[in-house]
């Protein structure tokens, strides 16, 4: 994998299926808040190694398209099924997590940018053998993601 853009011009660049910043056990990050100036990023979720549990951003709406497999969403207190070619928007302030079928897939907006790098210290984490409990209370609080 590889974070160049295969094609860039001045106006914007093409990201092609194989390039973008690797996520360990998370999937990989297509558009980076780098390249947008902050604005969102884009990753691409893939498997269920790295679902996350019940938590809030007060900062960040997140905005999940669905494209294969089978995903669980939490939004507040409520679990409803997703199944492929379905969105799900997850407002600032809302509760949420998910559950995912390993062959599952989905691109997830985040907007402004700031969870890659929470993304990446979790991946790391889970792949080096980190107990899950254990990352995610050195994760608490940071990168606008609080447990709920």
């Amino acid at each position: 994998m590889t974070e160049q853009h295969h094609t860039r011009t001045q106006g914007g660049f093409v990201v092609t299926p194989e390039e973008g910043r690797l996520l360990p056990s998370f999937g990989q990050v297509k558009i980076s808040g780098r390249d947008t100036g902050g604005g969102f990023e884009v990753i691409e979720f893939r498997g269920n190694a790295a679902s996350p549990p019940p938590h809030v951003h007060h900062e960040r709406e997140e905005c999940i398209h669905v494209l294969e497999g089978r995903f669980t969403f939490t939004l507040d207190h409520e679990e409803i099924e997703a199944v492929p070619g379905s969105w799900v928007f997850v407002p600032r302030g809302t509760r949420h997590g998910f559950t995912a079928s390993p062959d599952a897939r989905a691109l997830i907006l985040v907007t402004p940018a700031g969870l890659e790098d929470f993304f990446a210290e979790l991946g790391e984490g889970l792949a080096a053998g980190t107990p899950t409990h254990e990352l995610r209370a050195r994760l608490k609080g940071r990168f606008d993601s609080v447990p709920a």
